[in-house]
C-alpha cells in the first residue's frame, strides 16, 4: 500500500514546514477529533500526525504527488515497520505540535526515519519507520533514484 493524501486539505493543514539543522520541521494542529475519551491525543492519531509529516517531507522534495495505478495519490515509499515510544500525554489545550524528522539510515532501497513529536511541554512521541521504496505502477520493491538519496542525504544525522 502507498500512503495517501488525505488530511492536509483538511482541518490539520500545516501551520508551517521548515528545515532546520539537518531536521525537517512540520508543524500540526491539534483538532478536537483527535482527542479521546481521556481527554489528551489518542495513540492512533499521533500515527497520523507522523503519517502527515512524512507526506511534507515528500512534498518538499517531489513538490506534487503523482497517482499510483489505482489512481490515488502515491509517493512511491511504502511503510514496513513502525516503532513508536508514547513519552507523555498531551491534552487538547495545545493549538499545535511540531513534528521533527530526520534520517537516521539510508541504503539503496530503503531508509529509517526518526521523529519527535513536541510542545512546549517536551517530547510526547519518539518515532522510527522503516520506509521501502516501491515502483508506483508495479508496487514491486525499487531502489531509489540518485536524486531521491541526495535529498534523504540532506536529513542524515
Amino acid at each position: 500500500m502507498t500512503e495517501a493524501v488525505t488530511q492536509l486539505a483538511a482541518a490539520g493543514r500545516p501551520i508551517e514546514v521548515r528545515e532546520t539543522s539537518r531536521r525537517h520541521t512540520y508543524d500540526r494542529q491539534i483538532r478536537f477529533a483527535d482527542i479521546d475519551a481521556h481527554g489528551h491525543v489518542n495513540n492512533a492519531r499521533f500515527v497520523e500526525y507522523l503519517e502527515d509529516a512524512r507526506i511534507a517531507l515528500y512534498l518538499d522534495y517531489a513538490g506534487t504527488l503523482r497517482e499510483d495505478r489505482g489512481g490515488l495519490p502515491s509517493v512511491g515509499m511504502v511503510i514496513v515497520r513502525h516503532e513508536v515510544d508514547y513519552r507523555r500525554p498531551l491534552g487538547f489545550g495545545r493549538r499545535s505540535v511540531r513534528i521533527e524528522s530526520w534520517v537516521t539510515k539510508v541504503s539503496w532501497a530503503s531508509c529509517e526515519l526518526a521523529a519527535e513529536i513536541r510542545s512546549d511541554e517536551g517530547v510526547h512521541i519518539e518515532a522510527r519507520s522503516t520506509i521501502a521504496a516501491v515502483d508506483q505502477d508495479t508496487a514491486k520493491p525499487r531502489r531509489f533514484s540518485v536524486s531521491e538519496r541526495a535529498f534523504l542525504e540532506r536529513y542524515l544525522h
